[in-house]
Formats: structure tokens, C-alpha cells, sequence
């Protein structure tokens, strides 16, 4: 029952374009039922030539509400967005839990800025916003098409992938949107790498490359389907969710994947911190935190 429970939840947001359920965050968070997340030594990946990613299990969070999204601060603390919740939980350094931000409708994406301000995409309110270290929130750009993942460019752009109407979108400060790319299938994450290219998960079952010139190629279609979660690590290793396959791959540069973490039900989220991964499971309710080797 637990494996067919994403699934379900991935119908209705299909079906409906976003998930309202009413669920209140509790004052002490409670362990969440799930299977342990695997993990996975890479093997052979017919012949190639692959650069070898190891995790270690370092912790487990529990008793998060469909964690879509992952961010963390200049200081070490946890940002968790609960899609179903409606809000954002702040984990400190010393595991204490609270509710940074609530009001939201269907917090999907997170990501910082420079100056500490932390963004947060809304799928069902079709807005990203500013949050302010203090937990206040104002509106900083209107008018998306549910909003998923968001990051942020090498240029300070805001990137937004627009699930609804198979955009890329980037923003400046000033909250003005312009288009980067369209015609996708179905985009929920995307992610720039120090060149300026972009790299976007498909939930139609592909990650793209749009380059910098505006051309694109399908970087990789080894996926199930592929989740929100995308993000590049310290060595220029690009992690992605496999909703589909309840796992997270790393993709090669010939586009090739090698799952470097199993059994991650309902994987969704994924943030690559430093040597650190973060992965989110909605089945289990969890965010796991490995050590990148």
C-alpha cells in the first residue's frame, strides 16, 4: 500500500493541477512509517565509463507532509516545503523543529539567494514568495502556471519551471518574468550549471539540456519518470529524482544514470548541499541526508 500511495497523489495533482488537502502541521513531529532507503554501489553501466558516486546514510527527518522541496541556509539549518501542509518547517543545526512559514496553498519549490532570503514557488496559487529570515512573506512575482521547482541562475535570475504551460521561466529581482523556454513535457525541476546551460526534469519521462544559445537536446530519458528534485554537486555530478522508479540517479555526461539511492518511496525532492545530498520521500514523510563519497 505504501509503494501505490505517490501514485495515487501524482493522479490527483494530474487530474486536478494541485493538492488541497487539509492537513495541519503538528507541534512535535512524529516518525513516519516507511521502508529504509537503499543505498547503492555503482555497478556496470554497459561498458561506460562512469565517475563513481558513493552515499552514506548519515540522518533521517521525519514527520514532514509530502516534502516536494529542500533548501538550506548559509548557517546549516533545514528548509522542508509540505506540499499538503501548506508550509514551510525549519530544522535547526540542533534538530529542533518549527514552522517557519504557513498560509501557503502547495509549497513546491524552494531555493536562497545571496542575501538570505529564501524563495518558495506555490503550485496552486500560481505565485512565488519572498520569504524574509523573520518568516514574513510577500508576493515577489504573480502570475506563473503552477510553479514547481525553482532555482537560481549564475546571472541571480530566479529559474521557475512552469508545469502547466511546459515553460521555463526566469525572473529578475525586480520581479519581472521572462521566457526562457517552451514546449516542454510537463517541466517540474530545473537547475543551471556554472556555464550557464539548463538542465530540466520532463515529468513526461525525460531531463533536457537547454543550452545557452536556446538549443535543446534530451540529456538523458533512463527515467521513470522524473521528480521535482534536480540539483549539481560539488564535483559537477547532477542528481535527479526518479518519482517513477522511487530512487535518485546521477547522470554521466554521455547521459547515461547510475542509481546511487533506492527505495526512496515517492522520491520527489532533492538538494545537493556542499558533499551533502538531501532526498525527500512522500511516502515515508521523510528527508534523508547523505554524505556524498
Amino acid at each position: 500500500m505504501l509503494k501505490i500511495m505517490p501514485y495515487l497523489l501524482v493522479m490527483l495533482l494530474t487530474l486536478t493541477g494541485c493538492f488541497s488537502a487539509a492537513v495541519t502541521e503538528a507541534a512535535s513531529l512524529t516518525p513516519a512509517e516507511g521502508a529504509a532507503p537503499q543505498k547503492l554501489t555503482p555497478g556496470d553501466q554497459g561498458g561506460r565509463e562512469n565517475k563513481r558516486v558513493e552515499l552514506k546514510l548519515m540522518k533521517t527527518y521525519r514527520g514532514f507532509q509530502a516534502p516536494t522541496a529542500i533548501a538550506v541556509d548559509n548557517q546549516g539549518n533545514l528548509y522542508v516545503s509540505n506540499w499538503s501542509g501548506g508550509s514551510v518547517t525549519r530544522v535547526d543545526t540542533n534538530g529542533n523543529y518549527s514552522t517557519f512559514v504557513d498560509g501557503l496553498g502547495s509549497p513546491s519549490g524552494l531555493a536562497f539567494d545571496n542575501n538570505g532570503n529564501l524563495y518558495a514557488a506555490d503550485y496552486s496559487k500560481d505565485v512565488i514568495y519572498l520569504l524574509k529570515p523573520d518568516g514574513s512573506k510577500n508576493v515577489f512575482a504573480k502570475g506563473l502556471h503552477t510553479p514547481t521547482g525553482i532555482s537560481f541562475s549564475r546571472d541571480g535570475s530566479l529559474l521557475v519551471a512552469n508545469r502547466s504551460s511546459n515553460e521555463i521561466v526566469k525572473i529578475d529581482a525586480g520581479g519581472n518574468i521572462e521566457l526562457v523556454a517552451s514546449g516542454l513535457s510537463t517541466p517540474v525541476g530545473v537547475v543551471g550549471d556554472i556555464s550557464g546551460n539548463l538542465y530540466v526534469t520532463n515529468y513526461g519521462g525525460s531531463v533536457v539540456t537547454i543550452f545557452v544559445d536556446g538549443s535543446r537536446e534530451i540529456f538523458s530519458a533512463d527515467f521513470g519518470r522524473p521528480g521535482v528534485g534536480i540539483d549539481i554537486g560539488q564535483q559537477n555530478e547532477i542528481f535527479a529524482a526518479d518519482n517513477g522508479d522511487d530512487c535518485v540517479r546521477v547522470i554521466h555526461a554521455d547521459g547515461s544514470t547510475e542509481i546511487v539511492a533506492d527505495n526512496i518511496g515517492g522520491c520527489v525532492a532533492v538538494l545537493a548541499y556542499e558533499n551533502t545530498l538531501y532526498i525527500g520521500s512522500w511516502t515515508a514523510g521523510a528527508v534523508y541526508q547523505y554524505a556524498i563519497r
